[in-house]
């Protein structure tokens, strides 16, 4: 199941958009407006609300397109929690 959520605070729950098991073979995360703020090829778990740059990305709801090892693909949608 690809999570609905992460959040970011260190305490090792849920601190990643965890694709275990997915094969992703190329992620890309884009904001409201549509602007891609991450990309990354053979994915194995480093998106921890990060941009391209490494700057935090705000709280809020961010969409993403996924493509799997065996040519499928999957879209939806992330959100941030950085409140305590």
């Amino acid at each position: 199941m690809i999570p609905k959520g992460i959040s970011p605070n260190g305490d090792d729950k849920n601190d990643n958009f965890d694709l275990t098991g997915f094969n992703v073979r190329k992620i890309s995360i884009f904001n409201r407006y549509g602007k891609e703020v991450f990309t990354q090829g053979a994915y194995t778990n480093e998106w921890y609300g990060q941009d391209k740059k490494g700057n935090e990305l705000p709280t809020g709801t961010y969409y993403y397109s996924i493509e799997l090892g065996n040519g499928d693909s999957k879209t939806g949608w992330v959100y941030i929690n950085r409140e305590e």
